[in-house]
């Protein structure tokens, strides 16, 4: 199995691409990003963003209509990609695990600074858990806390909902690219919880 010595690096790149619609632009910073990867447990991501003639308004469209369908709308998602759905019993957005996360990043010192983005999205899920790993390998004197700070946001956060959320994203996503990014994103997390 590939080795993940500082997760924070992949986990921001996920983030990121759960935020970002494709644009000529995201996809050449997602594979600056993926250049980082030295032990190749990105490399199933790195294979779709390479299969993606970045040239073509007609793939473009199609990755940016397959992010659109997934994660905006109009129509009924598939996969939402808000903690709250997948955990309250509602099934609605800005419940208690949007709270929850607002509170966890507040003890941390942050927020989301976008109004549009909830605090329960899996990419602001991502990034904070990113960040709180990044500052682990930082800091030489305390990484124990940070490391128990993240641990304990991926199991009472994203271990709560990702597996389903990815499932489903497999299942309904059209483009190799967010199928990909389904099946990444849910080895990770499987890699960092365990």
């Amino acid at each position: 199995m590939a080795c993940i010595p500082d997760p924070s690096g992949a986990l921001r790149l996920l983030g990121s691409m759960y935020l970002c619609s494709p644009s000529r632009e995201a996809l050449a910073g997602w594979m600056s990003l993926l250049a980082d990867d030295a032990c190749g447990f990105l490399e199933e991501l790195t294979g779709a963003l390479n299969g993606i003639e970045a040239g073509s308004d007609v793939i473009l469209e199609d990755l940016q209509w397959d992010y659109a369908r997934l994660f905006i709308g109009p129509y009924k998602l598939p996969c939402p990609p808000w903690e709250s759905v997948y955990t309250s019993q509602g099934k609605l957005m800005m419940q208690n695990s949007a709270d929850d996360a607002r509170r966890a990043y507040a003890e941390f010192g942050l927020a989301v600074g976008d109004p549009s983005v909830m605090p329960d999205h899996i990419g602001a899920e991502l990034n904070f858990l990113a960040l709180v790993y990044e500052r682990s390998h930082e800091d030489l004197e305390g990484p124990s806390e940070y490391i128990r700070v993240g641990d304990a946001f991926l199991d009472d956060h994203l271990m709560k909902w990702v597996p389903q959320f990815t499932a489903d994203m497999e299942l309904a996503a059209e483009t190799p690219l967010y199928k990909a990014l389904a099946r990444t994103t849910r080895k990770t997390l499987d890699l960092l919880s365990a």
